[in-house]
């Protein structure tokens, strides 16, 4: 009795509003529903899927995150058994141990399911819960979503990381459906990027207008390399530079897996450093990825493992300074002027595992050739090796075996 008296105490002046349903069904279409769901009912769900979990009420007046408290939306708002059902599955994956990602300390208040909606493999529930954690003295609000008989995903979003939220969420038998909060603003999804013959990227947008508590549902299969990207607007076709979204659902088996990687890891260089080295700035993978995702000739990098873990550095015969690396099965430089402004791209071609790695360079600046632990050139040097401009073949040995590699 205590439970539930706490439960209608904390539901007494609940502003019960007709919700704005953002529900976006596959093929990016969406519409709008508009449910009444009564305090009488809320209590009543709350009551019963909460039995035996631990609320501690907090002092402070109110919660910090609307969703704790907020009426449902969408098609499912009014149907109770599909609400309590919700709840009761949420409150039994708080039965097993909070992972390393979520320091929760203690629940302060009962769960709350704020969104419904339609999904290909059932009906979809998003729901939120105001927590206690270690590493922040302000509540936190737990959100997640309940899909295909479980919580597939949660995220702990803390009052200073508001704005941050990722609120995506990726489920179904082939894991090909999200769920993604609009967070007040537009929600853009694209697949399929395409590379004309000049090298540059292009990506066709889907979108959902922003409305404050909504969603969108889609499915996109995953070989297609979806990005989801929210923002004040729909991005550009040849615009690489947002921010894309990144939820849980992408680390470590994401989309974005289309290749082993040639699996090489640290720095190797082409050439000996600088005349002057201590006057150089330095330049390193991150910035010259964000370089060529301006210039719309790398992709979104929305993965861990989109990009390799090496790179080769060269310093060039006309004083500009080279970065090869990998990213998607494909190889990518980027040269800089001697005071580390940008200079121009270039474009490699495939990484294969096994196989030395080649990137001619622009303005007859020569040829990177790389294959670690190997010996490249007629001098034989290790790992890599410029190959003077108009040098059409090169000799490689690796494990004492040699083999002589046609250059483009």
């Amino acid at each position: 009795m205590e439970l539930k008296q706490a439960m209608e105490a904390a539901t007494a002046e609940l502003d019960v509003r007709p919700g704005f349903v953002g529900d976006v069904m596959a093929g990016g279409r969406r519409r709008h529903t508009r449910k009444l769901v009564t305090v009488t009912a809320v209590v009543a769900l709350l009551a019963g899927a909460t039995a035996g979990v631990v609320v501690t009420r907090t002092t402070e007046a109110g919660p910090a995150d609307s969703r704790v408290t907020a009426a449902p939306t969408g098609p499912f708002a009014g149907d109770a058994g599909f609400l309590a059902s919700s709840l009761h599955l949420w409150t039994e994956a708080q039965k097993q141990p909070w992972k390393p990602t979520e320091p929760v300390a203690e629940v302060t208040s009962p769960p709350n399911v704020f969104w419904t909606g339609q999904a290909t493999s059932g009906r979809v529930a998003l729901v939120a819960q105001e927590v206690r954690v270690t590493n922040s003295k302000h509540p936190a609000t737990l959100v997640g979503l309940v899909a295909d008989g479980t919580v597939v995903s949660r995220e702990i979003v803390m009052e200073e990381s508001k704005g941050h939220e990722a609120g995506l969420y990726r489920f179904g038998p082939a894991g090909d459906q999200y769920v993604v909060l609009t967070l007040g603003k537009t929600i853009s999804w694209s697949s399929k990027a395409e590379r004309g013959t000049d090298h540059r990227l292009s990506r066709v947008w889907a979108s959902a207008p922003h409305d404050g508590d909504g969603a969108v549902y889609t499915v996109v299969a995953l070989s297609d390399r979806p990005v989801f990207v929210r923002g004040e607007s729909v991005p550009k076709s040849d615009d690489f530079a947002q921010q894309a979204i990144l939820g849980s659902g992408y680390y470590p088996q994401g989309p974005f897996m289309p290749h082993p990687g040639i699996g090489w890891n640290g720095q190797q260089c082409a050439t000996d450093g600088p005349p002057q080295p201590a006057g150089w700035p330095g330049m390193n993978v991150p910035t010259a990825q964000q370089e060529l995702q301006k210039r719309a000739l790398l992709d979104y990098l929305v993965s861990w493992d989109s990009a390799g873990t090496w790179s080769v550095c060269a310093w060039l015969p006309d004083g500009r300074y080279a970065l090869m690396f990998e990213a998607y099965g494909d190889l990518y430089g980027a040269l800089y002027r001697p005071d580390g402004t940008f200079s121009a791209p270039a474009f490699g071609g495939k990484a294969v595992k096994g196989q030395p790695a080649v990137l001619p360079l622009p303005d007859g600046q020569g040829t990177i050739v790389a294959d670690f632990n190997g010996y490249l050139g007629p001098q034989g040097r290790e790992h890599a090796w410029l190959a003077p401009s108009g040098t059409r073949e090169v000799t490689v040995v690796q494990q004492g075996v040699s083999r002589v590699l046609q250059l483009p």
